[in-house]
């Protein structure tokens, strides 16, 4: 039971992750801790388009590093400079984040937290193959587990045993045929006693 609940769940996650791109949500796997508590590595965030003028202090946007790095940051929008520009920063952080983001620049706003599903994608991208491994070799324990022999719609219930299924089957020489057997003469007949019955275990002549 502990591992269809395990598997339940998991496939419970992915389907909250993948789900919503169904209604023009784009998933993203966090890889770094600057917005916890609130987000963690390996959480997938979901995120919708966003117009500049939608734009407002306190939420959580995704756009590319400002600095350059190919890659995406998620950070929380504090407030707008003199240029209209987006000042940002990591929940995690102490500081505002130095460069200044053009609210054009904005791809989404985050929508919502799937916590975990993303850690193998994480785990990966980290060279953290161990916990790669174990979690590939726990799902494959799990799937074999649960589709195993004796798992099927044919197979016997559990608790029954081999000599339950032969007491249910009638052996071929139980079977007592009937034909051949002589008539049995009526009772009371003048001049006849009474017949003595025949007691179980006697034997037949």
């Amino acid at each position: 039971m502990a591992i269809a609940a395990l598997l339940v769940a998991i496939a419970g996650l992915v389907f909250l992750a993948l789900a919503p791109r169904l209604v023009g949500l784009q998933g993203h796997v966090v890889v770094s801790g600057s917005m916890e508590p609130r987000i963690s590595p390996g959480d997938v965030v979901l995120t919708r388009a966003v117009l500049p003028q939608e734009l407002q202090p306190g939420q959580v946007i995704l756009f590319p590093d400002p600095e350059g790095a190919d890659r995406l940051v998620l950070h929380r929008l504090v407030s707008f400079d003199e240029r209209g520009d987006l000042v940002t920063r990591g929940d995690a952080n102490q500081s505002n984040d130095s460069t200044h983001v053009p609210a054009a620049s904005v791809i989404g706003q985050a929508q919502l937290r799937v916590p975990y599903v993303g850690l193998p994608a994480y785990w990966r991208g980290t060279g953290q193959w161990g916990r790669l491994g174990l979690l590939t070799a726990l799902l494959v324990a799990a799937s074999v587990s649960t589709l195993g022999p004796g798992s099927g719609p044919g197979a016997e219930p559990r608790g029954r045993t081999s000599a339950d299924r032969l007491a249910a089957t009638p052996a071929p020489d139980r079977v007592v045929p009937r034909v051949g057997l002589p008539p049995v003469p009526p009772t009371g007949r003048p001049g006849t006693g009474a017949r003595k019955p025949v007691a179980v275990g006697d034997p037949v002549r």
